[in-house]
């Protein structure tokens, strides 16, 4: 099992655009839980990337002012 940084594209009515969010998992497939995120989502998806967890990237994006939100795979215990 790995774990992932998830960067997704959704769209915010309060802002009426299109809002970064970045989230945290521990998965074994990583296009499974894209598609997870995509069928969960209230809220219209552009674009979902990813790449795997090092904790440079993390800090990168916590120094620049983003919470991280943590992503729980369904299928882990």
């Amino acid at each position: 099992m790995k774990e992932f940084l998830f960067y997704v594209r959704k769209y915010c009515l309060v802002i009426n655009d299109y809002k970064l969010y970045v989230y945290k998992c521990k998965t074994h497939d990583p296009f499974h839980t894209m598609g997870e995120m995509m069928f969960r989502s209230f809220e219209h998806i552009e674009r979902i990337t990813f790449v795997e967890y090092e904790e440079f990237r993390e800090k990168y994006w916590l120094d620049i002012g983003f919470e991280i939100l943590e992503w729980k795979d369904k299928y882990l215990n």
